[in-house]
């Protein structure tokens, strides 16, 4: 099982350019898989730190993402989560050295996560980021699954 995590950060979404195949070259959310005996929120928090060394606080899962043969080895399904980044300087790691914030999404980014971030409302069909301040992430927040220890719950 993987986690990707959609981070707002400083006006922006986090992303990290792959230097390892699949999709060498090509921007990203970042994520990675949950380590045994990890809960869901530990790996969300570990992940960025990991990939991306900022500390979030991972708010929610926006969805399950199941990846192509294309972009991914195997069978991949990704929980994503959204994520408000509270503190770090972006850096990468061996895995993807390159990482920024984006107002708009970059031409070489993964196909299936743009059309993702697309369908979910927070990037519009141009690739600009829809979401920039912490009011309007609270706004789009109060729709989505939360969860409290290891209860998952909708929003009323």
């Amino acid at each position: 099982m993987t986690i990707d995590l959609i981070i707002f950060y400083k006006g922006g979404i986090v992303l990290s350019r792959r230097d390892i195949s699949p999709c060498k070259g090509m921007w990203h959310l970042p994520g990675a898989t949950v380590l045994l005996g990890e809960t869901l929120f530990e790996a969300a928090k570990r992940i960025a730190k990991e990939e991306v060394n900022i500390t979030v606080n991972p708010l929610g899962i926006i969805g399950i993402k199941e990846y192509s043969r294309k972009t991914a080895f195997g069978q991949v399904v990704a929980i994503v989560f959204i994520a408000r980044g509270i503190r770090g300087q972006l850096h990468g790691n061996e895995y993807a050295r390159k990482v920024d914030i984006f107002t708009k999404l970059p031409r070489k980014m993964i196909k299936e996560q743009r059309d993702m971030l697309i369908s979910l409302g927070i990037v519009d069909s141009n690739g600009r980021v829809k979401i920039s301040s912490d009011e309007e992430l609270e706004q789009f927040m109060r729709n989505l699954i939360t969860f409290e220890d290891r209860l998952w719950k909708v929003s009323s």
